[in-house]
Formats: structure tokens, C-alpha cells, sequence
């Protein structure tokens, strides 16, 4: 049974008891008719919705017989948004959808071009079981029609190979559709890991399914550079191969003959190849050029455009390269002559110049520099950033291009035409809407999509961050605070994809699927539907990637675990939560995934010993969604604890008694619900064992990751009490700095005492010292849980 209906039942269920006989009937033909789009309008399974949809009776099947009527037949763009459409079905069907000049009586298609449709990708299709009608003002809005009915088909229209026993029927139905925002886009990062060349066409086609128009490749950065210049070779030659691991950054060309080198680029004739395929399904291909910062690689291969150090010197090659460009008048004309290759392989409207995370502390000692500011009337290092963005921009405006950047670009002054990326949070895009300038939305809570996507512990390893599937399906591109001229100025929104932590394509498309499906949503649909209507065609989405391989997140929702104390068999207790009803949940407790042969989840479970749960949702026999933990029971695990010192908001999910509800934290990730943070302040806890125990070991675990300001205490204290007032303290330990990342389990033998209360205070490190990242401010201290056995 559909579960919007097993839904519906269970409302009305508990709503008609008791109800008059005589009002009975009246009533359940109102809620009937009342759901119908809840219950019933999802057979529409498309993504993103249509923003209007109106149903007929009766289904249009594609036969053998089946023709194909072009209004403008020798509209070759015509012919190439219809595409999909006639190769799909020669590829799964066996059906060759012949064109004829001639209106049929019946089953046909008709496509035809119409200034009544004046939307740049608006389209209308009427589908009746005799033929079907698209009808749009351009090709792209034909394009996206096609794609509307290629998912009202049976999936199995994406298989590669051809299918068997399949009824190739379309629903009978009107819709009415045209995207919510011009540019809806994605960004991959090939700059990091070179992905390889027929990765980049399966996004596109991945992209396009999901009607999503622009597709911006990170092409250089310090740790590559991928883009084939002709008059500047030395940049593939040497910028796309990086030395020996896959993140090093090191460039020391003097060993390079024995080494083991990484990386890649693509010629230009790859790219034109590339940009012609992404045409062919109505996308467009931005090109990234990062400058003036994040440009080792370039920066490698010519040391010569970086700045001198403060003494008039080049900084020693290869043991110095330099990330930022000197802003010397060589770096202008060999960053045009770059801009000009680039140019002439992407005819894209927008060249991207990056233009964020520049540190410019060169630039404030480089002797050219500190020239340009004088002779160009600069007052500060920001505003020769924007001295170098506007005189880029100059050169691209007069190709005929627009520059588009990070919002960084706004320091100092924005580019008279430029068009900004927000990514530090929205507050760009609206300081940049205030201007008159347009935005592309792309905000790290909600459009990173390099963040981990789950709390599970087995999860691989990201760059850090959370962002959910729910998170990107809830975002709306334009900020409330925006009037509605400003709000026109949001011209979409981009999901991100840095591959610091991805190096191949299947994790690349385990980041990007299925968030980047409901960001497509976002940006798509106007009014969006309810967060469980998405999940509803969601779900029948995912086995069209199966066709295509796709290596998608199995994290639909955002299941937690919570412990609790059963109050009457004071057992400790987990329950799932997060899960919407009617899906069928099962469970593991011994690490492995759940299957349909695992016990079905049917409430809390009880936690008597060291066990690792998981908790799965399988949808048509496969797991769709799961969440594991590790649970360990001691004598502290469950018992009334409180804290001295509540944890940062932003590190406190698993609530106040998460360092003693049972729930181990995960050993590389200190974001992941279960973890405790503080800025600046001790951790000091007090358990209550709920009578005298024996104690001989505590084992507490912390965290470690400088490079993220987490430091581990400077000294931790162990005291007991039989009163919790009176402490005595029974430990203390110290020198607990380690230069090892992650999970530091501290596992202490105390003696054989005895006692009711225990308190643990762990000092926190203070302010970080200078020199290291995050220097001068409070260190963090993260805790985990702690056991007493």
C-alpha cells in the first residue's frame, strides 16, 4: 500500500471514531477529495515539480506505430532537444520514433515552437491517450519537456542495454511549467583531482535529467592546473602534475625526474569537444581561473608573475612558490593571453575569476606592489584587489564576456559589472543585490556539497561541515531581507563541489547525489512541496541512477539515535527518530547493514552490552537510508550527570548527557552529533552512579585537531564523592598534547575506590598560540564519553 494512503487511513482512523453516521459520509468524501493531490498526485514522478499539472484519464503508449510530427522540421536545435527522447527509446525500447511531415490521426507526438510561450525554457505538454503535444517558445523549454516525459515514462527508459516486458506508457496529463530561477548549476572542482574526461559528460547527462543549465568547472587552483595553454605550455607541463600524494601541494621540480607524479589536464580540443556535448543538452560550461590567489600550480611553472619579497628579491624557486600573483604589468598580459585562450574554447557568457581567499600579505611587502598602490592612488591591499579584478574585468568586458567571482570580489570595491558568487553565507549576494548586481546563491550551509551528508559514523572522509539532503531541500535562494527589485538580482543558486576529499568520481557522485536533485527542486519549483512529497518521487528516482551507475548517498533522511533510561526497567533504551511513518525499518547489532530478513524495528531497544547498532529503511528490497552507532554500557552510561559549563550551541545535538548516554562519537569526525564542544571554557561533569560502586578505571575520550583550533586539555582531573558535595580528587593527569589528529582515548587506572559521585574536569588549552591556525583565539575542547568501570 502507498504510504500517503496508509497515511490517510490512519487519519481518518482516528478522526471518525465516534462521528455521527449521518456526517460520516460527507466527511470522508471531503478528505478524499480534499488529499487528492497528496495521495494521488504523486504518479506524477517528476524532478523538479511542475509547477502546474493537471490530470486526464487514460494513458498515451509508445509503440512501434508511433510517430514523431515536427512543426518546424528543419530546426536542427529542435531535432536535438527531441534527442533523448528518440535515442532512449531506441536504446531500451526498440522503438525507432520515425519523423513524418503529415498530422496523424493518432498515437503521435507533436512538437512544435510557439510565440504564445514566451518563457526562455517555459513548455506545455498535453498528453492524451492518442497523442501527445509539446509546445514551447524555444528549444531548451522543448528540451525540458522531454525530460518531463522521459520520467513520466518506466524507468527502465534509462537502461543502457534493451528492456524486456515493458509497457512504454505515459499518464494522461496537462502541464504548465517554467523554472523559478534563470541559471541552476553545479560546480565541480577538477582542479584538486583531475577527473577524467568522460566523468564530465556523464554529469552533464545526470545534470540535464534533472533540468539543471549550467555546469562551472574549477580548472585551476594550487594544487592543479587543468586547462591546456598553447602559448604557455610549461603550465600542463609542469602545474598539472603535483609531486607524490594525492593532497600534497609541492612543486620541487629539481627531484622530479624521480618522482611519482599526480594529476592531469584536458587539451582544448577535449574541452571544445566538451563544451559541444554540453550544448547538445542545454547547458552551459563556465570556466574557472582563479587569481590572484590559489595559483601555485600557475605560479610553478612561471615564478616570474609573483611578487619579490620585501628585500626586492624573488623568493627561493622551487623551495618557495609563491599562491598569489604579483600585480606587475607581465601578470596582466599573461593572465589576458590565458583569458584569451579560454575564451576562445568556452563561449560561455560568464568567465569566472575566483578572487576570494586572498591572504595579500605579499602584496603589502612586494616593492611592486607597494609602487602600483601609490601610482594607481590605492589606499589599502583590499582595494588593490579590487584594482586587479577591475582591470580584469576591463579586458573581459571587451571580448564581450561578464566576469563572475566569489564574493570576495566585493572587497575594496566591486567591478562595475561583475556578478557575484555568495558563498560565505548570503551575505554577499545581498550586499551585491543592494549594489544592482547579480547573484548566484551559493551558501556553504546549504550548497557545499564537499560537507558530510550524515551524521553515520561510517561515512567517508569530507572536508567537514553537515549539510543534509533536507537542508538543501528546504534552502530558498532569495533572502527575505532582499525588497523585490533586489530580489530579481538572484538570478539562482549553484551546489559546490571542492574535491579535496574526493578523489574519484564515485565519491564524487556520492556528494553530489541526491542533494544536488533537490537543489535542481530549489531552483526549479516555485512553491515546492512538502519535504516527505519530494521523498515520495525521490525514491523511484533513485533506480534511474542505478541505470546509470550512479554511486548515490543512501542518506534520505536524518534518523538519529536517542538513549534513554526506561523509567520502570531502568534499562538503557535507543530509539530511532527522524524517520517518517510508513516505511519499513529494520535493525543490526552487530555492525552489519540491515536486509528484509534483519528484525524489523518496531520501537525502543533495549542496550544490555557493548553492541553497534544499525538502523535501516529499506524501500522496493533495497536500504535507502541507515545510521549506525557503537554503544558501550558501563557504570556510568544512562546514570543522572550534569555539566558546570554548557557546550557551544553548535556543538551540543546529543544534548547535555551525550558524554554519558552510551553513544561512542565518531574517531575522525567531531561533528557528528555526538561530540561536545566548548569555546574556551573547561569541560566539568559530575555523574551520579546512583549508589556506592566500586570504580578501579575511567576512560575519557577527546579530540585533537589543531588545524581546526581543537586542542586536547592542558590537564584533566578525576574526583569522587559520597555526597556529591564533598570531592575528593583521586587523579590528575598531564602533558596530554599529541601531534595525531583525531580520537584521543585517555584510559586511566584510578585504584580500587569506592564512591557514588564521580567528577572529571578537563582544562581547556586557552588561547592558541601564534603561529598556528586560528592564532589568538579560544582553543575548543571536545568530549566525548566518558565510561567508569
Amino acid at each position: 500500500m502507498p504510504r500517503n494512503i496508509k497515511l490517510l487511513l490512519n487519519f481518518l482512523s482516528k478522526t471518525i471514531s465516534g462521528m455521527p453516521r449521518h456526517t460520516l459520509a460527507a466527511f470522508i468524501l471531503f478528505i478524499v477529495f480534499s488529499q487528492s493531490e497528496h495521495v494521488f498526485g504523486q504518479a506524477a514522478n517528476i524532478i523538479p515539480y511542475p509547477q502546474s499539472i493537471k490530470k486526464i484519464s487514460g494513458e498515451f503508449v509508445i509503440k512501434a506505430t508511433t510517430k514523431i510530427i515536427y512543426k518546424q522540421p528543419g530546426n536542427k536545435e529542435l531535432i536535438t532537444a527531441v534527442a533523448s527522447l528518440v535515442s532512449k527509446l531506441q536504446q531500451a525500447a526498440g522503438i525507432t520514433l520515425n519523423s513524418v511531415v503529415k498530422k496523424k490521426r493518432n498515437n503521435f507526438i507533436a512538437v512544435e515552437l510557439t510565440k504564445q510561450i514566451t518563457g526562455a525554457e517555459a513548455y506545455h505538454i498535453t498528453i492524451n491517450p492518442d497523442s501527445i503535444s509539446i509546445e514551447a517558445g524555444t528549444p531548451a523549454g522543448v528540451f525540458y519537456a522531454v525530460q518531463s516525459l522521459l520520467q513520466l515514462l518506466p524507468a527502465d527508459i534509462e537502461s543502457p542495454a534493451l528492456a524486456s516486458n515493458v509497457k512504454w506508457a505515459i499518464p494522461a496529463m496537462v502541464i504548465d511549467d517554467a523554472p523559478a530561477f534563470s541559471y541552476r548549476g553545479l560546480m565541480l572542482d577538477v582542479a584538486r583531482h583531475y577527473m577524467p574526461y568522460d566523468f564530465l559528460e556523464k554529469m552533464i547527462d545526470l545534470m540535464a535529467m534533472q533540468k539543471m543549465n549550467t555546469l562551472h568547472l574549477h580548472l585551476t587552483d594550487s594544487q592543479g592546473w587543468r586547462f591546456e595553454s598553447k602559448k604557455y605550455p610549461k603550465l600542463t607541463q609542469i602545474g598539472a602534475y603535483r609531486k607524490g600524494t594525492a593532497l600534497n601541494t609541492t612543486y620541487d621540480y629539481a627531484s622530479r625526474p624521480n618522482d611519482t607524479l599526480y594529476g592531469g589536464y584536458y587539451t582544448q580540443e577535449q574541452l571544445k569537444k566538451l563544451v559541444a556535448y554540453a550544448q547538445s543538452k542545454f547547458i552551459t560550461i563556465i570556466p574557472e581561473i582563479e587569481m590572484p590567489a590559489h595559483s601555485e600550480s600557475a605560479l610553478a611553472a612561471y615564478p616570474q608573475f609573483a611578487c619579490l619579497d620585501s628585500t626586492g628579491k624573488p623568493f627561493p624557486y622551487p623551495s618557495q612558490i609563491q599562491n598569489e600573483y604579483c600585480t606587475k604589468d607581465s601578470t596582466f598580459i599573461f593572465l589576458t593571453d590565458i583569458l584569451s585562450e579560454v575564451m576562445d574554447v568556452f563561449p560561455s557568457k560568464y568567465i569566472h575569476i575566483a578572487g576570494d581567499e586572498a591572504s595579500k600579505e605579499n602584496w603589502r611587502k612586494c616593492p611592486i606592489c607597494l609602487k602600483r598602490m601609490k601610482d594607481e592612488h590605492l589606499n589599502s591591499v583590499d582595494e588593490l584587489q579590487s584594482y586587479f579584478i577591475k582591470r580584469i574585468e576591463k579586458f573581459v568586458n571587451e571580448k564581450g564576456r561578464t566576469v563572475i567571482g566569489w564574493d570576495e570580489i566585493l572587497e575594496g570595491g566591486l567591478a562595475p559589472n561583475a556578478t557575484v558568487m555568495s558563498w560565505r553565507g548570503e551575505q554577499g549576494g545581498i550586499d551585491a543585490a543592494r549594489l544592482g548586481h547579480n547573484v548566484v546563491m551559493t551558501p556553504g550551509d546549504y550548497c557545499y556539497f564537499d560537507h558530510y551528508q550524515s551524521a553515520d559514523p561510517s561515512e567517508p572522509l569530507a572536508i567537514g561541515g553537515l549539510t543534509t539532503l533536507a537542508q538543501v531541500y528546504n534552502y530558498h535562494p532569495v533572502p527575505a531581507v532582499l525588497n523585490a527589485e533586489q530580489a530579481k538580482l538572484v538570478i539562482g543558486a549553484q551546489g559546490n563541489l571542492w574535491t579535496e576529499y574526493v578523489p574519484t568520481p564515485a565519491q564524487a557522485e556520492y556528494m553530489y547525489f541526491p542533494r544536488s536533485i533537490a537543489l535542481a527542486e530549489d531552483t526549479w519549483t516555485g512553491t515546492k512541496q512538502p519535504y516527505d512529497q519530494f521523498l515520495n518521487r525521490l525514491l523511484p528516482y533513485l533506480k534511474r541512477l542505478d541505470e546509470h551507475k550512479v554511486n548515490y548517498s543512501r542518506h534520505m533522511f536524518d534518523i538519529k539515535l536517542n538513549t534513554f533510561v526506561d523509567s520502570v526497567t531502568h534499562q538503557l533504551k535507543a530509539m530511532a527518530v527522524g524517520i517518517p511513518a510508513g516505511y519499513d525499518v529494520y535493525y543490526t547489532t552487530d555492525g552489519s547493514r540491515p536486509v528484509k530478513s534483519s528484525p524489523k524495528y518496531a520501537g525502543a531497544i533495549a542496550i544490555n552490552a557493548d553492541i553497534i547498532l544499525n538502523i535501516g529503511v529499506i524501500y522496493n528490497g533495497q536500504l535507502i537510508d541507515d545510521v549506525q552507532k557503537t554503544f558501550t554500557v558501563n557504570k556510568a552510561t544512562g546514570r543522572p550527570s550534569w555539566l558546570k559549563n554548557q557546550p557551544d550551541k553548535s556543538y551540543s545535538q546529543g544534548g547535555e548527557h551525550a558524554w554519558n548516554n552510551g553513544i561512542v562519537g565518531s574517531d575522525n569526525r567531531f561533528n557528528d552529533g555526538e561530540w561536545l564542544g566548548w569555546s574556551g571554557q573547561d569541560f566539568e561533569g559530575t555523574v551520579d552512579l546512583g549508589s556506592s560502586q566500586n570504580i578501579n578505571v575511567l576512560t575519557a575520550r577527546f579530540f585533537n585537531k589543531p588545524s581546526d583550533w581543537i586542542y586536547m586539555p592542558l590537564w584533566l582531573s578525576v574526583s569522587v564523592s559520597d555526597n556529591g558535595i564533598d570531592f575528593k580528587e583521586v587523579l590528575r593527569k598531564t602533558d596530554l598534547q599529541t601531534n595525531k589528529d583525531g580520537l584521543q582515548e585517555l584510559k586511566m587506572d584510578i585504584g580500587a575506590i569506592k564512591a557514588r559521585y564521580v567528577k572529571i574536569i578537563a582544562k581547556c588549552s586557552g588561547t592558541i598560540l601564534k603561529g598556528n591556525p586560528g592564532e589568538g583565539n579560544p582553543a575548543w575542547l571536545f568530549v566525548d564519553e566518558v565510561k567508569v568501570d
